[in-house]
């Protein structure tokens, strides 16, 4: 049986849209693109329903948004049978069911790295999951790993003994298959986070290797003595965590951050941005809401900083902006 053909009576408006009808054209629109999605993923064609949730979906929820009907668009999509349908999906379930307190954990970012669904997945939820994994913002989570290894790798080639941190460093995948596991690298990676079942996960991973791992959040890092226990770093990084912060914590972290390096150090901070094209799917299906920044937020953090140098890019898929803060070298 087709989604469409499971709401047989007629929709009608929510009392709060009565009588504006660009209420019930949002309405309509919305709920058209549900049936629609929801028909693609019954026959099979994963990714073509995904495509339909990913930017016409946010496009939708913007308007929503911006005009007052945010709640009203939250009830169409978890009333659609099409909400209970992607929960077969265990990316999109463990978002929605957050086992850490949190959507994005380590395991969410291991399911795009490895694109392999848990054992007991259903055969259309391992469909969803092959689209939710790889659709653009799975690119993009893609993207960051291997720029973050990249990273890694020109930091162990440039200096004799470079030391890295990881900020909120989750499983920190992005050290396997890099320099840090050659005999090239003297230096020492420090892995923070404040999730122990992610700090056992790369003590694991990198046993008799030079990773250390430190079981702290950040606020633990902003005290002053943690921070002056690491000492200072050739490279730090934070690939998921500023999308947590708002602007007074993510600015102090900054600044922290940026005093731990070493003249000529660098640092990189990643935010997912406003237009991402799986805004929508994220926030109404998957009750995951980031702090979201463009290019210029990111700037002007870093600048508020202290930041003397600040390098802002987007990833090819346009869903992730970076800035890149470097110390100045010691003269």
């Amino acid at each position: 049986m087709s989604i469409t053909a499971q709401r047989t009576e007629p929709v009608a408006p929510p009392p709060s849209c009565t009588p504006a009808s660009s209420c019930i054209t949002l309405q309509e629109n919305t709920l058209l693109l549900l049936d629609r999605a929801g028909q693609l993923v019954h026959a099979g064609d994963f990714l073509g329903g995904f495509r339909l949730l990913g930017t016409p979906l946010s496009t939708l929820w913007t308007e929503a948004r911006g005009s007052g009907r945010a709640a009203d668009m939250q009830r169409w999509c978890h009333d659609h049978p099409l909400h209970a349908l992607v929960q077969q999906d265990p990316y999109t379930h463990r978002a929605t069911t957050k086992p850490r307190g949190y959507a994005g954990d380590a395991v969410m970012m291991d399911f795009i790295y490895t694109g392999t669904p848990p054992d007991g997945t259903t055969d259309l939820g391992r469909g969803v999951f092959s689209a939710t994994t790889r659709v653009s913002m799975g690119l993009s989570v893609l993207y960051r790993r291997q720029l973050l290894k990249s990273l890694i790798d020109d930091t162990v080639v440039n200096h004799e003994a470079g030391r890295i941190l990881s900020v909120a460093s989750g499983h920190a995948r992005e050290l396997e298959g890099s320099l840090v596991a050659s005999p090239f690298f003297r230096g020492e990676v420090v892995a923070l986070d404040q999730d122990p079942l992610s700090c056992d996960e790369v003590a694991r991973v990198h046993a008799g290797r030079p990773v250390q791992v430190v079981g702290h959040g950040v606020r633990d890092l902003l005290g002053g003595p943690l921070a002056a226990g690491l000492g200072s770093f050739d490279l730090v990084y934070s690939a998921g965590l500023y999308d947590y912060l708002p602007d007074t914590l993510a600015r102090r972290l900054t600044a922290r951050l940026l005093q731990m390096l070493r003249p000529g150090g660098r640092l990189l901070i990643a935010n997912f941005v406003p237009g991402g094209s799986g805004r929508g799917y994220m926030e109404l299906f998957m009750d995951w809401t980031l702090v979201l920044r463009n290019e210029a937020a990111m700037r002007a953090l870093s600048l508020a900083a202290g930041a003397a140098q600040v390098n802002t890019f987007q990833d090819p898929h346009r869903n992730v902006v970076y800035a890149e803060l470097l110390r100045e070298a010691a003269t």
